[in-house]
């Protein structure tokens, strides 16, 4: 026999008819059985609706269930879901949940809940929302958060799931980070996951005025379309806009293949160091030569969770630093290593004599800034081998507040930087500015080196004579202030 309360529930389930507000896309993702699923749209895709959509029909279903709604944060969270969307959706179809402002809760007439956070909720509220089950956990604007997402996905939220054997989403469009898990998940380089993909053409409620906004863009505005922005925004493509790119690195102004006088005297070469644990290890080999107005980085090596001292060279940072120092072709002179863990630092220099310079990294910006002034004008080269450090610089942005870049200026939290950072080290410590070009010696029997010659002859007439006149000058000044008044070679004729 069923209750009143189970009574209420089925009859508004069955009025709740969730695919009359949703269009073909929102229809399939909502329909996959998959329990990892991501939906990848371009602006005006309407996924936040869906995302909507599939939480009051889960809650419907599964009476006294938790859904949760995870915004960057708790801010943007209510902003995006919660007037426009969750009300909206509740009032359209006339739901019956309770809508709670101040606790950004709607609950069912079943006893479900559907929470709404943020990932900066503080320690006391991310132990309550975290330690509860839900039936679906729906993670959205996914390509943008500054937290370890893989972590909180895979560690922290999907225990959650597992008793109600229930699903998490992952919901965004592309943007300037091309890394971490959704990135991953897009380009199908995460296993495991769903993927559903459209744009705001599948949208039938904006299609016909996305293709006309389109239109006016290409009559109007053309030079926006090879933009980062309009690509990321209308075109859902992962692309970075150089213009937050913290290096201004080029393949055709830096890179190279062959060091230039291979062997030669002249060169002096350092090791830029930059130690972490759960982060990777860096280790950039740069050189410059005293005839040559470039700095050449020609090696480079990153892992994580490596020891200071370790009996096995592959998980030693002392060990990999001493490699270096032995090579017989790069000879290093200098270490230039991250400071923030002294102790261990000297350590390894009281172990084994490693000739270690601190890092400055006060005015880091500023020095990136001057870095990127080489990298312009073709003054670093990276050799071919070093694509870690390459991919670094091309993915690493500026963290952005809204489309702008935030001040002081800051390097994105989410993405890498450990290469590079080891790269900014040897260049800081680098002198290949205070180059002079090498003397070119003409060929034996040239024109060239006949002149050569006759000046070099001439040069010794002139410092000869110069020399006997010198000579003349000084003995004549010696004698006549000699005591005895007479010159020295008559001295003792007399």
């Amino acid at each position: 026999m069923t209750t009143p309360l189970q009574r209420l529930h089925q009859y508004r389930h069955s009025r709740f008819d969730w695919k009359s507000i949703a269009f073909d896309k929102q229809i399939q993702l909502i329909e996959d059985p998959h329990r990892l699923k991501a939906s990848f749209t371009t602006r005006r895709g309407a996924k936040s609706y869906a995302d909507g959509i599939y939480m009051f029909k889960e809650a419907e279903e599964t009476p006294q269930c938790n859904i949760l709604y995870l915004g960057l944060t708790r801010m943007a969270a209510k902003g995006i879901i919660w007037k426009d969307v969750l009300l909206h959706i509740n009032e359209r179809c006339n739901l019956g949940y309770v809508p709670n402002k101040s606790e950004l809760t709607m609950t069912g007439p079943g006893g479900s809940v559907i929470y709404v956070a943020g990932v900066d909720v503080n320690e006391q509220e991310r132990k309550k929302l975290f330690g509860r089950k839900y039936k679906l956990i729906i993670i959205d604007e996914a390509a943008l958060y500054t937290i370890d997402l893989r972590d909180l996905v895979y560690v922290v939220l999907r225990p959650s799931v597992v008793d109600m054997q229930g699903t998490v989403v992952l919901s965004g469009m592309a943007s300037d980070i091309t890394f971490g898990l959704f990135y991953d998940i897009t380009i199908g380089k995460e296993k495991g996951w769903s993927l559903h993909q459209w744009s705001a053409h599948d949208n039938p409620y904006v299609c016909k005025q996305w293709q006309e906004e389109l239109n006016f863009i290409a009559v109007n505005q053309p030079q926006l379309m090879g933009t980062a922005r309009f690509r990321q925004a209308y075109l859902n493509q992962w692309v970075v806009d150089e213009d937050k790119l913290v290096y201004k690195y080029s393949a055709e102004r830096n890179l190279y293949k062959d060091l230039p006088y291979p062997g030669s005297k002249g060169w002096t070469f350092n090791l830029g160091v930059d130690t972490g644990w759960e982060d990777d290890n860096a280790f950039v080999l740069s050189g410059y030569h005293e005839n040559d107005p470039n700095l050449y980085i020609i090696k480079c090596f990153k892992k994580p969770k490596m020891y200071f001292d370790h009996d096995d060279p592959e998980l030693s940072v002392k060990k990999t630093i001493q490699k270096y120092l032995n090579d017989p072709y790069f000879p290093v002179q200098n270490v230039i290593i991250d400071g923030a863990n002294k102790q261990g630092v000297e350590t390894m220099n009281m172990r084994g004599d490693i000739p270690f310079v601190y890092a400055d990294k006060l005015g880091k910006a500023e020095h990136i800034e001057q870095c990127n002034g080489d990298l312009l004008t073709g003054k670093i080269k990276i050799h071919e081998s070093c694509s870690e450090l390459v991919d670094e610089m091309m993915r690493l942005v500026w963290q952005t507040d809204g489309d702008r870049i935030a001040f002081p200026r800051k390097e994105h939290p989410t993405l890498p930087n450990h290469l590079c950072d080891a790269f900014l080290y040897g260049w800081f410590n680098g002198w290949h500015f205070l180059s002079r070009p090498a003397k070119i010696v003409p060929k034996l029997g040239t024109p060239e080196y006949i002149k050569e010659q006759e000046d070099l002859h001439k040069q010794a007439i002139i410092e000869k004579i110069q020399r006997e006149q010198a000579q003349k000058q000084g003995d004549a000044f010696s004698w006549q202030n000699d005591r005895f008044g007479v010159p020295p070679w008559n001295r003792y004729e007399e």
